[in-house]
């Protein structure tokens, strides 16, 4: 990975900070969002250091995308944005959907539209094998890996093992600290959709570069954070977003915080197994 910068501007890349609160939750005008629009709630390295309490509500988020991924005030399970439908892993291993007032401190959103449908993926058995497959069909369509991709993944999964973390009381521990906790749960022949993002290099810090994946299951009831995969089968979709839109807290923690460190480790150590 490359070292971890601030640098905001690539393509169309325009960053928003919104200012204000309203009874604890930022406000967000994003008058006309579109497929080619990705909305990020806060800063990964902000999530690293242990900003979690939420600011933007979950109904605010479905406004501004019908697919995407993230957490829950006081980093609460892992999140599953799905046709509209926001849904939490909780770290129990149950899937709830959530209601619109919940509070949200990380996350990323998109109004989902394929610009690579129906392909249909070969046989995988690592996560490993899954991202490098998704890269080649940007390189083979696109031949652009900087910009931002979305990909929703639907399929059989002969095995598939996500992961989940409980809430957090304050003081926060940092989020290297907190993944030692998670719970890991193993499905095996299930039927469901990965939701993934795919972030530049160059974003290194402000979010994850390259994939993020998470996973729900077809009757909605097992889903996470991917650590493992095998794939039999699956229909692949693609979109592509070249308009970067970036929210950021108005908490004093936030405004006091040092950001701008080399967190390459700690994000490599809370993206995977334990």
């Amino acid at each position: 990975m490359k070292g971890r910068g601030t640098v905001f501007l690539a393509y169309s890349v325009s960053l928003v900070v919104m200012l204000g609160l309203m009874s604890g939750c930022a406000t967000v005008d994003m008058s006309t969002p579109g497929s080619d629009d990705l909305h990020q709630i806060s800063l990964l390295n902000a999530l690293l250091l242990g900003e979690y309490d939420g600011f933007v509500s979950v109904g605010t988020l479905k406004n501004l995308g019908d697919t995407g991924i993230g957490t829950f005030h006081a980093l609460d399970g892992e999140m599953i944005l799905l046709d509209g439908v926001v849904y939490q892993a909780t770290v129990d291993g149950s899937v709830n959907q959530v209601k619109d007032e919940v509070l949200v401190p990380f996350a990323l959103a998109t109004h989902f539209e394929a610009d690579v449908a129906d392909l249909q993926s070969e046989p995988m058995v690592t996560i490993g094998e899954m991202k490098a497959y998704l890269d080649q069909i940007i390189r083979g369509k696109t031949q652009d890996l900087n910009c931002f991709y979305v990909a929703k993944i639907q399929g059989t999964f002969p095995s598939i093992t996500v992961r989940s973390v409980p809430a957090q009381e304050k003081p926060y521990q940092r989020l290297s600290v907190i993944a030692s906790t998670q719970k890991e749960y193993t499905y095996d022949e299930v039927n469901g959709t990965i939701v993934a993002f795919r972030c530049p290099d160059y974003v290194d810090g402000i979010n994850l570069p390259q994939w993020h994946l998470h996973f729900l299951s077809s009757d909605t009831t097992k889903g996470g954070h991917v650590l493992l995969l095998s794939l039999e089968e699956a229909n692949l979709e693609i979109g592509v977003m070249r308009n970067y839109h970036i929210v950021l807290p108005e908490s004093e923690s936030f405004a006091h915080m040092d950001i701008a460190h080399d967190l390459t480790q700690e994000a490599i150590s809370v993206e995977g197994k334990k």
